[in-house]
């Protein structure tokens, strides 16, 4: 079997600290370095667009909540797993570029609602199919039962730090 970074870190460990049980730390960082590597693939696929993932994140979010593409702040926090900072942060710069705006609840004027813009759709629809094809080529070293097996143990792992979906 061919060897990877990661084999090379944790032989070094187990030569310097022998009596640590390195099977955990061997899923995690390759989990680690796996997630940094597929964000960068996907920054780079997504800069032609002009966007990067941490603004693809929030268009997706208001895109996947379908007509009339809005969320609350409170509402992209908890589906970009972001803090308020984060998504006022983000929400400003996608303003400024003219892919969101923010609205007046009609519900309650004392809150906002976050919208795609008509250019913010578009793009975000464009993004999602340069993603979708992007994770295809990322994972096609994997066969389909392979892909279908570790999604089976991913979710296994994200459910057991209590990220279930909720219930609609």
């Amino acid at each position: 079997m061919e060897r990877d970074t990661i084999d090379s870190m944790l032989e070094g460990l187990a030569r310097e600290l022998p009596a640590l049980d390195t099977r955990g730390l061997s899923v995690g960082s390759r989990i680690l370095v796996l997630g940094k590597l597929v964000e960068k693939r996907l920054d780079d696929c997504l800069s032609p667009l002009g966007i990067q993932l941490w603004g693809f994140e929030v268009l997706a979010s208001l895109r996947r909540a379908g007509a009339p593409f809005m969320q609350t702040p409170t509402e992209l926090m908890s589906t970009c797993f972001l803090t308020s900072g984060a998504v006022t942060n983000r929400v400003n710069r996608l303003e400024k570029i003219g892919l969101v705006e923010r609205r007046s609840d009609p519900d309650d004027r004392r809150s906002v609602k976050v919208r795609l813009t008509k250019q913010g759709i578009e793009l975000v629809e464009r993004a999602y199919l340069e993603r979708v094809e992007n994770m295809q080529t990322v994972f096609s070293v994997l066969s389909d039962t392979e892909r279908e097996s570790l999604a089976c143990l991913l979710r296994k792992l994200v459910l057991s730090f209590g990220m279930s979906a909720p219930n609609t």
